[in-house]
């Protein structure tokens, strides 16, 4: 069980985007005060601790697959393909989350 000491020490992890219908439907996979993000996982922040995380690097690369058509799109439509790299990472098997330090 987790204690208000965990908080405090910046161990727990919240959903960045929790006004998104997705965030709510993740299944087994808890969408608060998560103590153990998973490999899968984004962690938002600056630095080494959050670049280096596996599942940070794991979505550099698919956004990296993205980019030539991102870079093609008109300013109107780039934000379409952002959307469709989100929604590509969250609909992978587990679910994928992007989460803030509380």
């Amino acid at each position: 069980m987790l204690g208000i000491s965990d908080i405090f020490e910046n161990k727990i992890y919240i959903p960045r985007y929790t006004n998104n219908k997705m965030a709510f439907n993740m299944g087994d996979h808890p969408v608060t005060h998560i103590a153990d993000p998973t490999e899968n996982d984004i962690l938002c922040g600056r630095g080494g601790g959050t670049n280096a995380h596996s599942g940070n690097i794991k979505f550099r690369k698919l956004v990296s697959a993205h980019k030539l058509r991102y870079l093609a799109a008109s300013k109107s439509d780039k934000p379409s393909v952002a959307r469709d790299v989100v929604r590509e990472w969250r609909g992978m098997d587990p679910p994928r989350r992007f989460l803030a330090k509380m």
